[in-house]
């Protein structure tokens, strides 16, 4: 399973502070995962990130961790990043950055 995120400014600034996670995603993965941090993997770097998850809609946001993430990897508007469930025991996630990218085939 594959989510992606066109990220965007905020204020001048890339928003970094929390990234939302598509409730398609969240339902299927990550309701009733008896834990709130999932791994993401990149470049060979494997990131702990809290995942809160928000009743009213079971959408979910990637929150502790992906700041330091999004910073250390020089994420900035109009960057693509996939994200793929590589292992779904464990809630990984491979992620695949693509630069630069504002419009992305659906």
């Amino acid at each position: 399973m594959l989510f992606y995120v066109v990220l965007i400014i905020v204020n001048m600034y890339v928003c970094n502070l929390m990234q939302r996670v598509p409730s398609k995603f969240a339902r299927k993965y990550l309701v009733g995962v008896n834990h709130d941090c999932i791994m993401m993997q990149f470049r060979n770097i494997v990131w702990p990130v809290t995942v809160v998850l928000t009743k009213s809609d079971l959408s979910g946001t990637l929150s502790a961790g992906w700041p330091m993430f999004s910073r250390a990897n020089k994420l900035r508007a109009g960057d693509v990043c996939i994200f793929e469930l590589v292992n779904r025991e464990d809630i990984t996630l491979d992620v695949h950055v693509f630069r630069d990218h504002i419009e992305v085939m659906h």
